[in-house]
């Protein structure tokens, strides 16, 4: 009985099961149905009209609630039912919210697959796009590497089509089928070449055989020359006394050439331009090489090892310097030896030198040595001027190399370098001016002579130079050191004689000079531009007409009591600029700034052509003797008409040669 029970408990339990099984299903199926039921009417419907349907079942949902509010505070007992329709109603509202609800996520569902659909057959057909693109590109390449395909025959340089007919066989030719066929027609050229570089290859071998004979024939011959050269030295070393006796150095002018050949290359061109004009204009000039041949070979093998330690000196001094090495102990250089080996370096001559002996008349000779700056790339002077004793104190100053050679031609006093570049490497190196470095003088002229032109950093001096190319030539900037330094040695004679208190006869003068004076040449001697600065109260820095580099004499005139004090700036390039005489009256002399200037322009500008010193002096003597006549404070006894005139007192300074000599106004 008991097992029983228990089997159709299980059964009744198993049935059970099997029923409420059944039933999920069907409500799953019924779930399922709805669910397509409302994505099917979702589709079917407009969103807009669900937004309005919307609308208005939250408006039916305000009002309901707004009367069941108002029902419940009312104290009427039966609004009961009314307010149980209007919940119902609002839940059933409510419910129409949530299918809106669903439906719209329906809706925005199906949008975002419809948009994932299409996005994903977008990238399929750019995918499609993007590789059939990739294909037609390949294709294109294909094509072209095809087109652009070059074969190894192209390159060969054929002959010509006529020359081909005309010169090679008919074997090869072949007319008949070449003429009408261009690949054909290729073939039988490329076999031509083929045949035609074959026979020059054999023509080549035979005669590199042939090379090989002559080369071998040389050989022997060089040998036996060989063998004889050392004959050929012991006789030109027998023949050097026969040589000098008939004036023949030919060893001496090889050497010399040799010599030459390790010069720099503007040392080299000055070189070659004063040897032709020694040869061909001046034998007294004497034109060698001096200096140190061994080093200048040396200097030549660096290969501009010069140049290269100039140009990577601003990357030496950038660099940071190396940490020290621990494994071995070495001597560090200090800063202040690197800066020293610097400056020795920057200031570094060729070992060669030019040597020019330039002579003149009495035996003088004036030595110019010529030297090339490695680094600074310029050329500089140093000059000596070799004279008998002239006698004379004051004559010294004009005979000192470097004066006679100072502004041979205009402005160039060679005090700085010509070389712009030079002012950015000495003040590197906090070097002074070039004139303080003792390196010899950088002429202009010297550096046009060897072929170095600058640009100038002044406009008028570069209009200058490009219009004057005389300081290119030797001959021409010799010529105007001979008549530098005959004017110089005349002037000498002039002043040795100024010194003894006498005056030099004037000859060969345009303007009339009264000779019969009577102040005389009290005292004659040098003095400098020191002295004249402080007699005329000027700075020794102002330079107008006159400056430092003018050569400074003091002359003293004098007739009974009565002084004046003639200070005479004598320039470089006298005679073709006279000089500047400045005057003083000593103290008992009543004369104002208009009598000083008077006799100034009288002796200094009122003349036909540039003047000498004595003619000069002369005329300042006839003028003092006017001054003191027309004054009163000394006799009178030149012949003029007037004393004195205008509102300015001028004196009749003028000379006129007429009845023995009168003087008139200007």
């Amino acid at each position: 009985m008991g097992k029983s029970e228990d089997s159709d408990t299980k059964n009744s339990r198993n049935n059970t099961t099997t029923v409420a099984d059944q039933n999920i299903v069907k409500d799953m199926d019924v779930y399922k149905n709805i669910v397509l039921f409302e994505e099917e009417e979702s589709l079917k419907r407009s969103s807009e009209e669900d937004a309005q349907k919307f609308y208005e079942t939250c408006n039916l949902i305000r009002k309901n609630m707004a009367l069941i509010s108002k029902l419940k505070s009312s104290t009427d007992t039966n609004t009961k039912d009314q307010i149980k329709e209007f919940q119902i109603e609002t839940a059933l509202a409510f419910m129409e919210l949530k299918k809106l609800n669903r439906m719209e996520k329906f809706r925005t569902k199906h949008a975002r697959d419809s948009l994932n659909t299409a996005k994903a057959n977008v990238d399929n057909r750019h995918l499609q796009l993007q590789n059939l693109i990739y294909e037609v590109i390949h294709l294109k390449k294909e094509v072209m590497k095809c087109l652009q395909f070059k074969s190894k025959d192209e390159k060969i340089k054929l002959v010509s089509e006529e020359e081909f007919y005309k010169d090679a066989p008919e074997s090869v030719t072949r007319p008949s089928v070449t003429l009408n066929d261009p690949h054909q027609r290729r073939l039988a050229r490329l076999e031509w070449e083929l045949t035609q570089r074959k026979q020059l290859a054999t023509l080549c071998d035979n005669l590199t055989e042939t090379k090989k004979s002559v080369a071998t024939s040389i050989e022997s011959k060089q040998s036996r020359l060989d063998n004889l050269a050392p004959q050929l030295r012991g006789i030109l070393e027998a023949s050097k006394p026969l040589q000098e006796s008939l004036g023949l150095p030919l060893d001496k002018l090889k050497l010399e050439h040799e010599k030459a050949a390790l010069l720099s290359p503007s040392l080299y061109i000055l070189y070659a331009k004063a040897s032709a004009f020694r040869d061909a204009c001046d034998s007294t000039l004497m034109v060698s090489v001096e200096g140190d041949e061994d080093e200048a070979k040396r200097v030549s093998n660096q290969d501009g090892g010069q140049e290269s330690d100039s140009d990577n000196e601003n990357q030496s001094e950038n660099q940071p310097e190396e940490p020290p090495v621990h494994k071995k102990r070495h001597h560090r250089i200090s800063k202040e030896a690197r800066q020293e080996e610097k400056k020795i370096r920057l200031l570094q001559k060729h070992p060669l030198s030019v040597k020019l002996i330039v002579s003149f008349k009495d035996d003088t000779k004036l030595k110019l040595q010529f030297y090339y700056l490695t680094v600074l790339k310029v050329i500089t002077v140093e000059s000596d001027l070799l004279t008998v004793n002239l006698g004379g104190i004051s004559v010294g100053d004009m005979l000192v190399s470097e004066s006679v050679l100072r502004e041979l031609y205009p402005g160039d006093t060679g005090l700085e370098s010509p070389n712009p570049a030079n002012t950015y490497q000495l003040a590197r190196h906090k070097l002074d001016s070039f004139s303080s470095l003792n390196l010899g003088i950088p002429y202009r002229w010297a550096q046009r002579m060897a072929g170095l032109h600058f640009v100038p950093i002044d406009a008028r001096e570069q209009k200058s130079v490009i219009q004057d190319n005389a300081q290119d030539s030797v001959e021409s900037v010799l010529r105007e050191i001979n008549k530098r330094v005959k004017a110089r040695l005349d002037l000498c004679a002039e002043i040795r004689q100024l010194e003894t208190g006498s005056m030099p006869v004037l000859s060969g003068t345009i303007d009339p000079i009264p000779q019969k004076v009577c102040t005389t040449l009290h005292k004659f001697v040098i003095s400098s531009w020191k002295n004249y600065c402080s007699s005329f109260r000027c700075s020794e820095l102002s330079q107008d007409f006159i400056s430092s580099s003018d050569i400074f004499y003091e002359a003293v005139l004098r007739r009974g009591n009565n002084e004046l004090t003639a200070f005479i700036a004598i320039k470089p390039d006298y005679p073709k600029v006279s000089s500047i005489f400045r005057i003083k009256f000593h103290d008992n002399l009543p004369a104002g700034v208009d009598v000083l200037r008077d006799i100034e322009r009288e002796v200094n500008v009122l003349w036909e052509k540039p003047p000498t010193l004595s003619a000069q002096l002369q005329r300042l003597r006839s003028c003092f003797d006017i001054y003191l006549e027309t004054e009163g404070l000394a006799p009178r006894e030149k012949i003029f008409f007037h004393p004195v005139r205008g509102r300015t007192r001028s004196r009749p300074y003028k000379y006129v040669e007429l009845g023995g000599g009168i003087f008139t106004h200007r």
